[in-house]
């Protein structure tokens, strides 16, 4: 055996598994220690280093902000030295005063003093003197008080301060403060500015005096995020984000790494806080430079631990595992020699000298039961031998039995050769045994039934053996008889069939019964199927159970998806559903249904109304057992009832309406009456039934003449219509418009449709009272005044008395009308038909014409005499003063003509000619007072 081998089969034993296991865990377990040390120390030095960050930068961000606030204290107590307020801003003790200053803090690296308008007067080496600051920052904010702006470049500073081109622009910082005369008012501003180089150098000085800052680096955010100080950091360097003020975290410093950083707000010491952040940050490999001597430790120590484990928990496992393997070595020698074996080994637990016993017992146990199981087999054979006899002695008394029966019995192999054939066969096809056997069967089958009788003998398996066949044979008369065939197939252990046995009997006779109730029940079915409605039966369940041809396709399915499965409800629209089964807890307990209506949604989309009848089948206990249902489509008979409804509906909607009365009159009283009537004539309802339509008319004599009018046309057989005035309940009148005709002879009963034409009778009135008078005067206009004209002339003619025409002209009128406006002109207008009105008799007419001509008919004269008194008073009431809505009064007059009829003219237009004409004379003959021209 190689090593290979050998190693493979060490790794197999109880012994290297317990080892390697246990000594797996142990390695793990050390490794989770160490990673927990590990991480704890990291955290710990990560926090240690971060306070150490911390104490680092704190006093330099303490010394930036002091610095600040000492620059801005000198600048603001500069800016209140008496040669500032009182003196020329120019003067030359001034600029040595500011070099004094700058030659003590050379930080300074400007110094200078301009004026309110923004020029500079003074400054430290005559830099940027008589320019203007007008626009700087530090300028405009400290005319309003001490200012301190962030770091920033200067151009123009930086042109005359820096010394070598090639280096970096200069940045300042910005001081600045108001320079005011004693009385307060702001003369200049005071500025300086500081190299920013004085941060820098305070921070790197601040480092060296530091301890344990050689890999510190300090940096300098100002409010908007840029980095002040170093300058030369790039895009590619900066961080995504800085830890929170006090706080720190490790940094990802684009290109440049991992750092440990830490920031500090600087404190605002000055008047205008900068809002810088100090940022100090060391390299993690730095920072955690202490962990990597801790992680060789720890590495050591979990080494070493583990090997020394290792050896420990092998030397448990070979002590635990050595009992095993002496009783593995017992029982291969057992297996091996068939020999007894000792299984009595040396133990230290009680388990494995537990396991020693039982080993050793069953091994004696096993020994003895192989001896008698030797025994057993011996006899086991002599028994077989014994039942071999008594199987053939039976075989024998089977086949006797077999000779003996009135049934077709035969055996034939998988290839349907015959091997046993009784005498029953012999006889039924009248053949001898010799000859059939080792023949098939096939020849004795009806050739019609041959193919389906193979067909089915291969449906046969193990799990189903026995197969029943009915089909035709030919006798050994020639004659064609039924048989019926149990057909057993044998299969042996394995599942192949070996053999088949059949045993047949004539069952001709029964046959021929089945055909001819087939025959009937098929014609029965048909019937059943073809009916003119709907066949079905349900079972307790409602599901249906059987059902027609025709019944299946009103529903649009196949007969497989309804029988046992659905229910007819399923087929039903909601509402039917609904009724449905309210119906049919009635129908299981009565045992029949009247025909109730439902809508039957059939799957082919047809929607038909079916009426729907049961009746119960119980059984002998009065169980329920199904229903016998019948279905009719009334469809047709449901829209005509539908349409017949909406016939009535639209007849009933057409006599109910509200504006249409309609009454049905019998001797004149009312017998029907619809809603619209009552309410023409204010009557509650029901209350006009059974009254006389005497009570609609204004009197007696109204209504005995309309009926004296209107039944001889009815009795004729024609339609009556008319319009008349009829009272209401109320007494009111009320304009209607009547039509009716006879209903029946033999009954006397008339119908009457009445119509309001009340407003309309009004708006009639309305239009003839605006064609015939004037729309501004309501005075009779010029159509109805001649209408009045011709009916007085024709009552001059009967009586011999006189009509005088009037032609009126007002004067004065139209200056008015042009000074006040039309307003006033139609006012005016107004006051003189009232005044007309007024002062004629009350069998006269006061008309006017157009514009401002009028005309009177004074009627009924028996001489001119009389109508000069009439037409004095008129011309009185004319010329009376008219007081003005607006407020002015004025006054008119006016010139009149008069005809008289018939002395003068005979005809109308021959009248107003001649009273125009005289009008007109009496305007241009006479001044002052008109008077009356004829």
């Amino acid at each position: 055996m190689s090593t290979t081998d050998q190693l493979l089969l060490w790794l197999r034993t109880s012994r290297a598994r317990l080892t390697l296991l246990f000594g797996g865990i142990s390695l793990l377990m050390a490794l989770i220690v160490a990673i927990y040390i590990d991480h704890e120390r990291t955290e710990e030095l990560a926090r240690v280093n971060s306070d150490l960050l911390l104490l680092t930068g704190k006093p330099i961000a303490m010394a930036l902000a002091e610095g600040l606030k000492e620059r801005e204290r000198e600048i603001v107590l500069l800016s209140h030295h008496p040669m500032l307020a009182q003196g020329p801003l120019d003067s030359a003790v001034i600029e040595g005063h500011f070099e004094e200053i700058q030659q003590s803090f050379p930080a300074y690296s400007w110094i200078g003093l301009a004026d309110e308008k923004g020029q500079v007067q003074s400054s430290t080496g005559g830099v940027l003197k008589h320019q203007s600051v007008l626009q700087r920052p530090w300028f405009s904010a400290g005319l309003n008080g001490p200012y301190s702006g962030d770091a920033h470049e200067a151009l123009l500073l930086d042109k005359h301060l820096r010394t070598d081109p090639a280096a970096e622009p200069l940045r300042f910082l910005d001081f600045s403060s108001p320079v005011r005369r004693d009385d307060g008012v702001v003369r200049g501003v005071l500025g300086a500015h500081l190299n920013w180089e004085w941060a820098t150098g305070l921070i790197a000085n601040a480092l060296k005096v530091l301890p344990r800052t050689d890999d510190l680096e300090i940096l300098i955010v100002n409010r908007q995020g840029e980095f002040l100080h170093p300058r030369n950091i790039r895009d590619d360097q900066k961080p995504s984000s800085l830890p929170g003020i006090g706080s720190f975290a490790n940094v990802q410093w684009g290109k440049d790494g991992e750092f440990l950083t830490t920031t500090l707000e600087l404190p605002a010491t000055t008047i205008q806080s900068l809002g810088w952040t100090l940022v100090v940050r060391q390299p993690m490999a730095a920072a955690l430079a202490p962990i990597k001597q801790l992680h060789i430790v720890v590495a050591r120590w979990s080494i070493g631990l583990t090997v020394i484990l290792m050896l420990m928990i092998y030397w448990v496992a070979r002590r635990f595992s050595l009992p095993v393997e002496q009783l593995a070595d017992e029982a291969r020698s057992l297996d091996e020699t068939g020999q007894g074996a000792d299984f009595s080994i040396k133990a230290s637990t009680v388990e494995f000298a537990h396991l020693s016993d039982a080993l050793r017992k069953m091994t004696q146990h096993l020994l003895q039961s192989k001896n008698e199981l030797l025994e057993a087999n011996l006899v086991l054979e002599q028994k077989v031998r014994d039942r071999t006899a008594e199987i053939a002695l039976r075989e024998l008394q089977y086949k006797g039995i077999l000779e003996d029966q009135t049934e077709i019995i035969c055996r034939f192999n998988v290839d349907h050769t015959l091997t046993y054939v009784n005498d029953a066969y012999c006889r039924m096809f009248g053949l001898k045994r010799e000859d059939v056997l080792g023949r098939i069967w096939a020849p004795v089958v009806h050739p019609d039934d041959l193919d389906r009788v193979k067909q089915e003998l291969t449906a046969i398996s193990v799990v189903n053996p026995v197969l029943q066949i009915e089909n035709r044979v030919i006798a050994g008369t020639g004659e064609v008889r039924w048989c019926q065939f149990v057909n057993r197939a044998y299969f042996d252990s394995e599942g192949v069939l070996r053999e088949w046995q059949t045993v047949g009997r004539d069952i001709t006779s029964n046959k021929l019964l089945e055909l001819e109730l087939q025959r009937v029940s098929s014609e029965y079915q048909d019937l059943y199927n073809h009916a003119p409605c709907g066949y079905y039966s349900v079972d307790a369940d409602g599901v249906i159970v059987r059902i027609n041809d025709l019944a299946l396709k009103w529903m649009g399915v196949e007969r497989v998806a309804v029988l046992g499965k659905a229910r007819l409800v399923d087929y039903l629209d909601q509402a039917g559903q609904a009724a449905y089964w309210e119906h049919f807890p009635t129908f299981l307990e009565r045992g029949q249904t009247d025909p109730v209506e439902f809508n039957l949604m059939g799957r082919n989309g047809i929607t038909r109304r079916v009426s729907l009848a049961a009746t119960a089948i119980r059984d002998s206990d009065g169980r329920f057992v199904m229903s016998r249902s019948v279905m009719y489509d009334v469809s047709e008979l449901f829209i005509m009832r539908y349409q017949l409804r909406q016939l009535n509906a639209e007849q009933e909607a057409m006599l109910d309406n509200d504006l249409l009365g309609i009454a049905r009159l019998k001797d004149r009283k009312i017998v029907w009456r619809n809603k619209a009537l009552e309410r023409i004539f204010g009557y509650e309802p029901g209350e006009l039934l059974g009254v006389d339509t005497s009570c609609m008319y204004p009197s007696d004599e109204a209504y005995n003449e309309f009926g004296i009018e209107a039944y001889p046309v009815l009795k004729a057989g024609q339609h009556f219509r008319k319009q008349t005035s009829m009272r209401k309940k109320n007494g009111d009148a009320i304009w209607l418009d009547i039509s009716g005709v006879r209903l029946s002879e033999e009954t006397g009963e008339s119908l009457w449709l009445l119509q309001d034409i009340s407003e309309m009778k009004q708006y009639q009135a309305q239009v003839e009272h605006i064609a015939f008078h004037d729309t501004l005067t309501g005075l009779p206009n010029r159509l109805l005044f001649s209408d009045h004209l011709r009916l007085s002339m024709a009552l001059n003619d009967r009586m011999g008395t006189l009509t005088a025409l009037c032609y009126l002209d007002l004067d004065g009128f139209k200056p008015i009308n042009d000074r006040f406006g039309h307003e006033a002109g139609d006012e005016v207008l107004k006051e003189v038909a009232t005044r007309l009105s007024t002062a004629v008799r009350a069998n006269d007419t006061a008309a006017r014409m157009g514009g401002d001509e009028f005309a009177l008919l004074l009627t009924n004269l028996t001489r001119a005499e009389e109508a000069e008194l009439v037409i004095r008073r008129v011309l009185f009431a004319i010329k009376q003063p008219i007081t003005l809505k607006s407020g002015p009064t004025v006054s008119v007059s006016s010139s009149v003509g008069v005809a008289f009829y018939p002395t003068d003219a005979t005809q109308p237009a021959a009248l107003f000619a001649k009273a125009d004409s005289a009008m007109y004379r009496n305007k241009k003959e006479s001044a002052g007072e008109r008077d009356i021209a004829h």
